[in-house]
């Protein structure tokens, strides 16, 4: 082999290498945009216990229930308190209790999420609402209905 054919199929070898590390690099790469119908979840129902001092809600999800990350109970005491609502009031939470993935008052068993809310005052009425959030943060957070809990 000349050098004139072994420059050839060097620069031959060069310029397919090039070519096919720029194409490589063709596309359009940006983060997964979450799509609404398909990574929503929201509350099927809440079922409320008490026990002394705490509140315990069996919460049931629907839909892409493994999307939920943060919980957050707001809470607002009914009753005739200085710093207490009215049950036909607009309801204004007056302690948020929030819950983190892996959290101790926090259990998740599939679709299901028990929350202990504890240090309460076990002989007040609460209304209750739980806020979820997705794990896709563009999605907005997912509110329940108000739910009452009335003392034992």
């Amino acid at each position: 082999m000349t050098k004139q054919n072994r420059l050839t199929i060097f620069l031959s070898a060069a310029l397919m290498l090039t070519a096919l590390l720029s194409l490589s690099a063709c596309g359009k790469r940006e983060w997964p945009i979450p799509v609404a119908s398909e990574d929503k979840f929201r509350w099927r129902s809440i079922e409320i216990q008490r026990n002394q001092g705490c509140i315990i809600l069996n919460c049931e999800l629907s839909g892409n229930w493994e999307n939920i990350d943060t919980v957050d109970i707001l809470l607002e005491p009914v009753g005739d308190g200085p710093d207490d609502g009215c049950a036909s009031c607009p309801f204004t939470p007056r302690q948020t209790i929030i819950f983190n993935p892996g959290a101790a008052g926090m259990r998740k068993d599939l679709n299901r999420i028990v929350l202990t809310a504890c240090e309460l005052d076990p002989k007040k009425t609460y209304r209750i609402q739980v806020v979820g959030f997705n794990a896709f943060a563009r999605l907005a957070p997912v509110a329940s209905e108000l739910v009452l809990s009335a003392p034992k």
